[in-house]
């Protein structure tokens, strides 16, 4: 599994070298993750799961890992080192997490990342991601993380954690509303009974809450999303 270790934003000018891809002192998000010794799943499994809910995957282009042997991988231009799945699940993560960071920012255009691998302990990566908004790093982060988790525990990507992504944006898009399956399936184009999954994964991420009502006619239950969670957790390495 995938375990956030914490957050943080800043330039950090020193790893720019390590993708000409970077603009120069352009904000990015550090996420320090440590992932699995021993896969679950292969790396390449992993990668062609995600790809099939978010084909935007696809389009990513790595600029780094060719001259360790990297070979792309899953239908994608990712590159994938032999023997090394924890950088491995890492760098799916990074590229996870662009491809949401794209899709929950409509600022965002063109992201470039790196992933950093420590030597000690081995399962300890730095991922660092172009991000101009916090808030919106940190729910890409934390939303791939549990997107990941998932596939590596066997959970089809398709169509749950596309659902979860469109669920996420509509409730970005209007966070002061509190939000029911109903009214997400109309907003999000799916069943209720999708859009009921989607909002599971997103609570058990921690990244809605359910409200309480001491009323509540229509039975259904209410949720809203939990931005300053977000950003708590983005400041101070807090895991939710």
């Amino acid at each position: 599994m995938i375990h956030i270790q914490s957050m943080a934003f800043g330039t950090f000018a020193e790893i720019e070298p390590l993708n000409p891809a970077f603009r120069p002192s352009y904000p990015k998000m550090r996420v320090t993750v440590d992932t699995e010794r021993e896969p679950s799943l292969p790396e390449a499994q992993v990668l062609a799961e995600l790809a099939g809910a978010f084909p935007g995957l696809t389009r990513h282009q790595c600029r780094a890992g060719a001259d360790d042997g990297g070979v792309a991988a899953a239908g994608t231009r990712i590159l994938l080192v032999p023997d090394d799945a924890s950088a491995n699940q890492a760098h799916v993560f990074e590229h996870v997490t662009l491809e949401l960071l794209a899709s929950l920012d409509d600022q965002a255009s063109r992201l470039s990342g790196v992933t950093c691998a420590y030597t000690s302990p081995p399962e300890r990566n730095d991922v660092f991601v172009e991000c101009e908004d916090h808030e919106a790093g940190a729910l890409a982060a934390w939303l791939a993380t549990e997107i990941m988790n998932g596939v590596l525990s066997g959970v089809p990507a398709q169509p749950l954690y596309a659902d979860v992504l469109r669920c996420a944006r509509l409730m970005r898009a209007a966070q002061a509303r509190v939000w029911t399956p109903r009214r997400l399936a109309s907003g999000g184009g799916m069943s209720v009974r999708r859009a009921g999954e989607a909002l599971g994964v997103l609570s058990r991420a921690r990244l809605v809450h359910a409200e309480e009502f001491t009323l509540n006619f229509s039975g259904e239950p209410h949720y809203r999303c939990t931005a300053a969670g977000a950003r708590l957790a983005a400041a101070e390495g807090i895991e939710p």
